[in-house]
């Protein structure tokens, strides 16, 4: 049985992330949004934008069993969550609370100042953050066509 390994992203990998993301969105997400909202998300996840992001610094974590790619998280601003999605067959195995916590990690070695992280989360994905520690902000709300809830997490106190 191989072991889930949690790595820090590398240039080339960019494909391999957008596969695993469209897939997991089509099936768990899309559902939830507007063509213009799909359409702008759509754009988000592709390839070179992931690379573009990356240039500056290195925000994504990658969750790995084997060679299969099964999950990844992407922090902008070391203090948002922009994407955290794990592929279906491991849903339920504690892949995105690695893959949050490890982020959590690094934010805390680099930017001791940073106390809390924020997340506009899909109507999809709100009681996995909720399991993961964070609280509602605000309402439902509508951005380009995208369903989001405001939330936050403390990581220091």
């Amino acid at each position: 049985m191989n072991t889930i390994r949690i790595e820090k992203y590398q240039k080339g990998q960019e494909t391999a992330i957008y596969e695993l993301i469209k897939k997991v969105y089509d099936e768990f997400v899309s559902v939830d949004y507007s063509d213009k909202g799909n359409q702008f998300f759509y754009d988000w996840i592709q390839p070179l934008k992931i690379a573009e992001r990356q240039r500056d610094q290195i925000n994504i974590n990658l969750a790995w069993k084997g060679q299969e790619l099964v999950g990844m998280i992407e922090m902008r601003e070391n203090k948002y969550v922009s994407l955290l999605f794990v592929d279906k067959t491991h849903h339920r195995q504690g892949i995105a609370k690695m893959l949050f916590h490890e982020s959590v990690k690094d934010i805390n070695q680099k930017y001791p100042a940073i106390d809390k992280l924020y997340v506009h989360a899909s109507p999809y994905s709100v009681p996995v953050y909720k399991r993961l520690g964070f609280v509602e902000t605000d309402i439902m709300l509508e951005e380009n066509g995208i369903r989001y809830l405001p939330m936050e997490i403390v990581i220091k106190k």
